[in-house]
């Protein structure tokens, strides 16, 4: 390897080495002890030099106060460079695992560098301290998630490039609801997430409502030469806020009184319901009655039906009807749909 090659890849190593503040900066001595465990031959006055040659370049900031000198990266740095250590390793390796549940591995190939990156920091460490540390972490979702709809990774790019340079798309998108291809110019304002399927909000050809439509369903999208056409009203976090199309019932909150076992008293103990949750003792050592304003949301009504016999609701009464009535449906169709068997063909 040329001199200047072999300064390139040690400048680069120096960088990786820095924590960003406000992490502890490292010495001159740590840094030169970590490159020759790396197999670099520097002596300190050198590192010292290519220090300050770097500082010249990136935001490092040198506590020349104390001897030796300590050097790190100022609490601003956006760059790839930079230290990891265990907290970032796990942390990064952590939000992989979670995504995985929500996100197309497809797209999720994106981070392999970042991940790869932290993986190679657990496995470097010889010692016991980080041995098979996966195995003593993991999440586990609370409730059931389907697995991620699968999303082409050219559509995921395109469409994000779109929305971060406010152009419009040409797109053939598969109405699920008529069972056919449509063919149009798409105008997106932003993206969201939810649960295992991901939406673009926008709007379709000269129709100025903003409407949803599912990330998985678009057979085909590429930049338009047609003018994008901006919303100045919208805004994802109000459209969010007032409740997602579909899913709020109404502005309006309830106040949830309900009875709730001792097993589900403990749980909103630790993870409240809402910030507005009392816990109360009643007659019954087995029964507890538990207070809360909560949103008048399709995923509120999912969470109290999943409960099962934990949970009686009993006010607004309004609620416990409509939910006694769901539960006495599916016990109808469980009977009224007992003898039934396979087509056959």
């Amino acid at each position: 390897m040329g001199v200047e090659m072999d300064s390139v890849i040690r400048y680069i190593s120096i960088l990786e080495l820095l924590p960003i503040a406000p992490k502890p900066s490292l010495s001159t001595k740590d840094i030169l002890e970590k490159l020759e465990h790396k197999g670099f031959s520097v002596n300190p006055r050198s590192l010292q030099r290519d220090l300050v040659a770097l500082a010249k370049y990136y935001p490092i900031i040198c506590n020349d106060k104390v001897r030796p000198h300590r050097w790190r990266f100022s609490e601003d740095y956006k760059g790839s460079f930079a230290a990891m250590d265990v907290s970032s390793a796990v942390s990064t390796i952590l939000v992989n695992e979670y995504l995985l549940s929500i996100m197309p591995a497809s797209l999720l190939s994106q981070l392999s560098p970042q991940l790869n990156r932290a993986k190679s920091f657990l496995q470097s460490h010889s010692d016991s301290t980080y041995f098979n540390w996966l195995e003593k972490v993991k999440i586990v979702p609370d409730g059931k998630v389907l697995m991620p709809a699968q999303i082409e990774s050219g559509v995921w790019a395109t469409v994000c490039e779109a929305i971060m340079s406010n152009k419009a798309l040409d797109v053939e998108y598969y109405s699920r609801s008529r069972d056919k291809v449509h063919l149009g110019v798409f105008h997106p304002y932003g993206l969201i997430i939810r649960k295992s399927a991901t939406y673009v909000l926008g709007s379709y050809n000269d129709y100025e409502n903003v409407w949803q439509y599912a990330l998985h369903r678009f057979r085909s999208v590429k930049l338009s030469s047609s003018d994008f056409r901006p919303n100045p009203s919208f805004s994802l976090q109000c459209y969010i806020d007032d409740g997602e199309p579909g899913f709020k019932y109404s502005d309006e909150s309830l106040h949830l009184v309900a009875l709730i076992d001792k097993g589900l008293a403990k749980r909103l103990e630790e993870t409240k319901l809402s910030d507005t949750q009392t816990i109360l003792e009643t007659d019954s050592e087995e029964w507890l009655l538990l207070r809360a304003v909560i949103p008048d949301d399709r995923d509120m009504r999912s969470w109290l039906l999943s409960q099962g016999a934990s949970l009686i609701v009993r006010e607004p009464v309004s609620l416990r009807d409509e939910l006694l009535e769901e539960v006495a449906s599916i016990q109808a169709l469980s009977i009224s749909l007992n003898g039934l068997g396979l087509k056959i063909k």
